[in-house]
């Protein structure tokens, strides 16, 4: 990926490069080791923990007054309108997170995250690229691990594809009772809508519950330097780290509406997280499942944001926004729709290009052979070109 400066020779659209990113919700090596360390001291009993009181049989000869707190009785809940939604959200749709670790090729463990399954008949489960994605560079990690909800460890896990892009990737684990989340229509569900996150908040902490509503549809997140996530679901459920890649579900449906992604913790913030769209999702993993990548669009150029000064040496007006055509490749769909250096393209079909609308993300849904129109300035005179976009190298 790259920035907003021109693109070396033989290669296509350049990115311009977005603001600080909020931090994503997986976790790292270091912070796994460190848990371990804590949760070790604690205690050699299952999960790390040990018990901090112990329960006991009352005493039978206990004065009147110094005896132990009753304990209530067991109430029985009534399935239906009267029975607690969250519960059942949960009781429907826990088996089927899972944990994923993200190993080296010694074996160590480098990350950790969530996820969950989407294809039981065929084991296919998604995931956040970076949870599967090495700490120090862009590579996959050697191997995973899937841990299901019921502590079961599945070790043959296959990378099928990943995306870095919409920061989606598939995995798949033998077809052996799975049980698989539905993906809802993300489009369908109201802002305000009760919804649950469920994932491995710090990548020890199994099957963790949070809850919260839609607080807004349609975001746009900056992820890293060079990537921004588009199309985003704003939740106050409380998304920690190690729950990237968990389902954030409708509770009135029992349906998953997004990944769990990025939360936002800069001073004077809360609750801001953010989820992948269910659509996008779906829309990604097919196409990873069907051909194991994501191929999109491209115009085959090089360009660089245009700035006023760039504007001026062109007579054009400072506000005039766009990106500003540096080298047309050989061969290329810009090319071939005779594109010119100092050609300055402002819109791609009816959006604006700008700093916020990077070609990159108006290019982010098109595929190879997706007819476009370009508006652009020529010689000061604005103009539209038709252009069947190519495929990014």
């Amino acid at each position: 990926m790259r920035g907003v400066s021109e693109v070396p020779s033989g290669s296509y659209d350049a990115t311009p490069v977005p603001p600080q990113p909020p931090r994503r919700s997986g976790i790292g090596g270091a912070a796994l080791l460190v848990i371990g360390i804590i949760l070790g001291a604690a205690g050699a009993t299952a999960g790390g923990y040990v018990a901090t009181t112990a329960r006991t049989a009352p005493p039978t000869d206990t004065p009147t007054g110094t005896g132990p707190l009753p304990t209530a009785a067991p109430l029985k809940v009534i399935p239906g309108p009267a029975s607690d939604v969250i519960v059942d959200v949960v009781n429907e749709l826990l088996p089927t997170v899972v944990t994923v670790i993200n190993r080296l090729p010694n074996g160590t463990a480098q990350s950790s995250g969530s996820g969950f399954v989407i294809d039981a008949g065929r084991g296919y489960l998604v995931t956040n690229n970076h949870v599967i994605e090495n700490v120090r560079d862009t590579n996959p990690g050697a191997s995973f691990d899937v841990i299901f909800a019921d502590n079961r460890v599945v070790k043959d896990v296959k990378l099928i594809g990943r995306d870095d892009k919409t920061d989606v990737a598939v995995l798949q684990v033998p077809a052996q009772s799975l049980k698989a989340a539905a993906l809802a229509n993300s489009d369908d569900i109201p802002v305000g809508s009760t919804v649950v996150a469920i994932g491995s908040a710090l990548g020890e902490l199994q099957n963790t519950v949070t809850t919260g509503i839609v607080s807004a549809k349609g975001r746009r997140v900056p992820e890293t330097d060079t990537v921004v996530l588009e199309d985003l679901i704003q939740t106050d459920a409380a998304i920690n780290e190690g729950n990237s890649g968990g389902p954030l579900i409708w509770a009135a449906t029992k349906q998953v509406i997004g990944m769990n992604t990025l939360v936002n913790r800069q001073a004077g913030s809360e609750g801001l997280g953010f989820s992948i769209a269910s659509n996008t999702v779906r829309d990604i993993a097919d196409e990873l499942i069907k051909n194991g990548k994501i191929d999109r669009g491209a115009i085959g150029i090089s360009y660089s944001l245009l700035t006023p000064g760039a504007a001026a040496a062109l007579a054009l007006p400072a506000q005039t926004q766009g990106i500003l055509i540096s080298q047309i490749l050989a061969g290329s769909p810009a090319s071939q729709a005779g594109l010119k250096v100092n050609d300055v393209i402002t819109k791609i079909n009816d959006q604006q290009i700008d700093g916020t609308h990077p070609v990159s993300s108006v290019l982010l849904h098109t595929r190879p052979g997706d007819k476009v129109k370009l508006t652009i300035i020529r010689d000061g005179k604005q103009q539209t070109v038709d252009l069947t976009l190519g495929r990014q190298s």
